[in-house]
C-alpha cells in the first residue's frame, strides 16, 4: 500500500519506477523468501513429504495456506484497495456532502489520516510486533498435540523451524500488520467523519443519504476474513488428518469464524449509524410536512371541483396527481432509507469471502458422491 516506511523504501531502493506489475514481484519476492529455503531445508531432514503419523512441510497444511495463499494474496489485494479508497477520499471532498465552510475541517481530517499512513513508526512498529514473538519466546512448540512435525527434532527447532519462526512466519504477520494498520485508520476516518459536518441528503437515490459508497470501499476489507479463512481452512485440515476430528466437532469453530469476521468488517460503518439516524429522522419529518400541505392542497382543489360541476376540467388532464405520486415514491425512498451505508450486496461481498475457503473443507469430510446424495436428498 502507498505511503509509510516500506512504501519509501522501495521507492528509494527504485523498485516503483518503470515497473507496473510490482505487486506480483513483491508476491513472488516474498514466497521465494518464505517457501523456497524450506522446501530445501526440509528436504534434507527427511521432513518434506507426508510420513504418517509425523506431519511433514508438505503436509502442514495451514503453513502452506499461509504462505502459498494468504501471503501472496493480501500484497496482490493492495493495489486495487488504494485505487478505491483514493475514489472514497474524492467523493468526501465533494461539495454536496460537506459544505465549503467545513471543507477546512475536512481536509484537516484527511491530512490526519495520511500523516498516519505516510509516518515511519507504525510500520517500525509493525516490523517490531511481527518479529517480537521469535526474539522473547525461548522455547519451541509442537504445532499438534502429540503430533512431530517438520519444524521440530525432539524438542529442539529444526534448520527449517528457524526459518520459519524468524522469516517466513514475521514476514506474514508484517504484511497482515500492514493492512490492519490501513484498516484502522479507515476506522478512525470513518469515527470522526460525522463531526467534520456531513449534510446528508435522505431521499438520496443510494438509499444511504450519499454515503452508500462507502460500503462498496468497506468490500476491499473483504480480503482480510478471506486471508484468515484459508488460514483457518488449513489448521482444520491439520486437525482433522492428523488429530481425527470431523466437520462436525469444528462446526461451532466455523460458523464463529464466519460470523464474527463478518460482523467486525461490517462495524466501523457502525460509527455513522448516528448521523445516518439523525438525518433520516428530521428528512422525515419535513417530508411529513410537506405531504400534509401536498394532500391538503390536492384534496381541496379537487373537491372544490367537483363542488362547482365543472366537467371539462378533469383530474385526468392536469399533473396534479402525478407530482402527488411522484412525492409519494419519493418519500418512500427516504422512509427506507439505510441507517448504516451497508446493501445487501455490500454485505455479501464482504461475508463471502469470509465462507469461501472453507467449502473445500466439506469436500474432505465427505466424498462427492455423499455429498451430492445428500443434497439431492434435502432437494428433493
Amino acid at each position: 500500500m502507498r505511503g509509510g516506511l516500506v512504501h519509501r523504501l522501495l521507492h528509494a531502493s527504485g523498485a516503483m519506477r518503470g515497473t507496473p506489475h510490482l505487486p506480483c514481484w513483491i508476491a513472488l519476492g516474498l514466497l521465494l523468501v518464505s517457501v523456497l529455503p524450506l522446501l530445501l531445508l526440509s528436504a534434507s531432514a527427511g521432513m518434506l513429504w507426508p510420513q504418517p503419523p509425523a506431519m511433514p512441510l508438505l503436509g502442514d497444511y495451514a503453513t502452506l495456506a499461509r504462505l502459498l495463499l494468504a501471503t501472496p494474496l493480501l500484497v496482490l489485494a493492495a493495489a486495487p484497495a488504494d485505487a478505491l479508497m483514493r475514489n472514497a477520499f474524492r467523493q468526501l471532498v465533494q461539495h454536496s456532502l460537506v459544505p465549503a465552510h467545513r471543507q477546512q475541517r475536512l481536509q484537516a481530517l484527511l491530512r490526519q489520516v495520511r500523516h498516519g499512513r505516510d509516518g515511519w513508526w507504525p510500520e517500525a512498529l509493525c516490523v517490531l510486533i511481527a518479529w517480537a514473538p521469535a526474539l522473547l519466546d525461548g522455547h519451541a512448540v509442537s504445532l499438534l498435540p502429540g503430533i512431530v512435525d517438520w519444524r521440530l527434532h525432539g524438542t529442539a527447532l529444526t534448520a527449517a523451524g528457524y526459518w520459519y519462526e524468524w522469516v517466513s512466519l514475521p514476514l506474514h504477520r508484517l504484511v497482515v500488520l500492514l493492512w490492519l494498520w490501513r484498516f484502522a485508520l479507515w476506522t478512525y476516518l470513518l469515527w470522526r467523519l460525522p463531526r467534520v459536518g456531513l449534510v446528508l441528503r435522505p431521499q438520496h437515490p443510494d438509499g444511504a443519504g450519499g454515503l452508500g459508497f462507502l460500503g462498496l470501499a468497506q468490500e476491499r476489507f473483504a480480503v482480510l476474513s478471506l486471508s484468515s479463512g484459508l488460514l483457518l481452512a488449513g489448521a482444520c485440515l491439520n486437525h482433522m488428518t492428523y488429530l481425527g476430528e470431523s466437520l462436525h466437532d469444528l462446526r461451532h469453530l466455523l460458523a464463529g469464524f464466519v460470523i464474527g469476521a463478518t460482523a467486525l468488517l461490517v462495524a466501523p460503518l457502525l460509527l455513522l449509524m448516528p448521523a445516518m439516524l439523525r438525518a433520516k429522522r428530521h428528512g422525515l419529518y419535513r417530508f411529513d410536512a410537506l405531504g400534509n400541505r401536498a394532500s391538503a392542497t390536492f384534496d381541496r382543489r379537487w373537491k372544490q371541483d367537483d363542488a362547482t360541476g365543472d366537467g371539462d376540467d378533469s383530474l385526468l388532464d392536469h399533473g396534479d396527481a402525478s407530482a402527488l405520486a411522484d412525492f409519494s415514491g419519493l418519500y418512500h425512498g427516504l422512509a427506507s432509507m439505510s441507517v448504516i451505508p451497508l446493501n445487501r450486496w455490500n454485505l455479501l461481498w464482504i461475508a463471502a469471502p469470509a465462507m469461501l475457503p472453507l467449502c473445500p473443507l466439506f469436500l474432505v469430510a465427505m466424498s462427492v458422491d455423499e455429498l451430492a446424495s445428500r443434497l439431492l436428498g434435502i432437494l428433493a
